[in-house]
């Protein structure tokens, strides 16, 4: 059995390309092994987030990538993680699935999010994120585990707000 530890760090930033409900799950072609998988790109909200990250283990760069993007410059710092979740784990049917999503708009609490009432995270919305970090030597694994949003920015479909520049694309 694997040995090594996990530690869950908690951020509060911004969001941007949230697919972390059923109805929006990203299910493109990258992630057939998985059968999808729960996403978002997370903007803390300063750099005392990507500290965090990185303390609990998580390394600057992996298989020759950074684990920092340069994103929208208009979110927070501009840098953001990216922040996933298997849609299907392939040894712990429990590691999988859509992460726990709540309302935080009216204070703390327990109040579920409700994709049907309440509508899909647009860009910019601040939400706090919840990651596990199991790390054990050099490996370490990244999950996303719950998302609270505290502020919505409705979503509208369009690419408006994003770090994607779709006229220079």
């Amino acid at each position: 059995m694997a040995k090594g530890t996990t530690t869950i760090v908690t951020m509060t930033g911004f969001a941007e390309y949230a697919r972390i409900f059923p109805g929006n799950m990203d299910d493109g072609d990258f992630h057939a092994k998985t059968q999808g998988s729960y996403n978002l790109n997370f903007y803390p909200e300063d750099n005392a987030g990507f500290e965090e990250y990185f303390k609990a283990g998580v390394p600057v760069a992996s298989m020759g990538y950074d684990t920092i993007k340069i994103g929208n410059p208009e979110l927070a710092t501009g840098k953001y993680l990216k922040l996933k979740r298997p849609n299907v784990h392939q040894l712990v049917a429990d590691w999988g699935g859509a992460p726990a999503v709540f309302d935080f708009r009216e204070g703390l609490g327990m109040k579920k999010w409700d994709m049907a009432l309440d509508g899909e995270v647009g860009n910019g919305s601040k939400v706090i994120a919840k990651v596990s970090v199991w790390t054990d030597g050099n490996k370490s694994i990244q999950r996303l585990e719950k998302i609270a949003v505290l502020e919505l920015v409705e979503y509208d479909g369009s690419s408006q707000g994003s770090s994607v520049d779709m006229d220079n694309f």
